[in-house]
C-alpha cells in the first residue's frame, strides 16, 4: 500500500458525490404540502378525541419526530463529508435507514388501525413506540409526567424496525449491515472509510481507489434510498393519519 497523501486529492475524489448528498438532504415539495393541508398537530386541542382518533395522532406525531431527527442528520451528512470525517458518516447513514425503519412501522401500524380497527392493539403498540425503553434498571427513561416514574413498557428493537422495510426494499437490511459494520471500532470496514479523508487518504493507491468508490457508491445509494422511502411514508401517514381522525370524529 502506498503511503497515505495528505493533498487536497481526497476532496476531488469524494466531492463528486456532494451533489447527490445535498439533493437527498431536500425537503420535496410534495412533503412540504402534505404538512400544510395534513399535519395531525392540528387536533392537539381537541376535546376528548376517541381512542382511535388518539393513536391516530400519536402516529403522526410519533414519525414526525423522527423526520425531523432524520432531517438533520441527513443535513449534516454532507458537512461530515466536505470536512473529510468519514469514519462518521456510516453511523449517521445508519441512523437515517433507522429512521426510515421507524416511520415505516409507524406505516404500517397506522394502516393496520384503519383497515382492521383493533383499537387496543395498536394503543400498545404506540404505548411502545412513545413511551418504551430497554427496561434494565440502567436503561429506564423518567416520563415526563406530572405524576413521574419512569418507563415500564419494553421498546422495539431497531431490527424490527429494519425489517419492516422487507415490503419496499429487499436491499435495507443488506444496506444497514453493510453500515453497521463500519460504524464499529473494528479495524478493516471502519479503516476502509477513513482512508476517504484525511489525515489518512489513500486515493493515489489504485487498488483502494477502486474500493473506496464502491464504498462511498453504497453508501450515498443506501442514504438516497432512506431519505426518499422516509418523504414518502411520511406522505402517507400524515394524509392517512389525518382522514382517519376526521372519520372518527365525524368530520368532513
Amino acid at each position: 500500500m502506498k503511503k497515505p497523501t495528505n493533498d487536497g486529492s481526497w476532496c476531488d475524489e469524494t466531492g463528486i458525490y456532494l451533489q447527490r448528498l445535498d439533493a437527498a438532504a431536500a425537503v420535496s415539495e410534495e412533503l412540504h404540502a402534505s404538512y400544510k393541508t395534513y399535519w395531525p398537530g392540528c387536533f392537539f386541542s381537541t376535546a376528548d378525541p376517541s381512542d382511535g382518533a388518539s393513536v391516530a395522532l400519536q402516529l403522526g406525531v410519533y414519525a414526525s419526530n423522527i423526520f425531523t431527527t432524520s432531517l438533520h442528520v441527513s443535513m449534516e451528512l454532507p458537512n461530515q463529508w466536505r470536512k473529510g470525517l468519514f469514519v462518521l458518516v456510516p453511523m449517521s447513514s445508519r441512523f437515517v435507514i433507522e429512521s426510515w425503519g421507524a416511520i415505516h412501522f409507524a406505516r404500517i401500524t397506522l394502516d393496520r388501525l384503519i383497515k382492521e380497527k383493533d383499537v387496543e392493539r395498536e394503543k400498545s403498540r404506540v404505548k411502545r413506540l412513545t413511551f418504551g425503553s430497554r427496561l434494565d434498571k440502567h436503561s429506564k427513561v423518567e416520563l415526563p409526567f406530572v405524576s413521574g416514574g419512569v418507563t415500564d413498557s419494553q421498546s422495539f428493537n431497531v431490527m424490527n424496525f429494519i425489517d419492516s422495510l422487507s415490503d419496499v426494499s429487499k436491499e435495507s437490511i443488506e444496506n444497514y449491515n453493510f453500515l453497521s459494520e463500519a460504524s464499529h471500532p473494528n479495524f478493516l470496514q471502519s479503516s476502509y472509510f477513513q482512508l476517504a479523508g484525511p489525515p489518512l487518504a489513500n486515493w493515489g493507491n489504485d487498488r483502494y481507489k477502486t474500493h473506496g468508490h464502491q464504498l462511498l457508491e453504497r453508501t450515498v445509494q443506501s442514504i438516497e434510498r432512506a431519505t426518499s422511502g422516509i418523504q414518502t411514508d411520511m406522505v402517507h401517514i400524515l394524509e392517512s393519519a389525518t382522514q382517519h381522525i376526521n372519520s372518527e370524529m365525524g368530520r368532513s
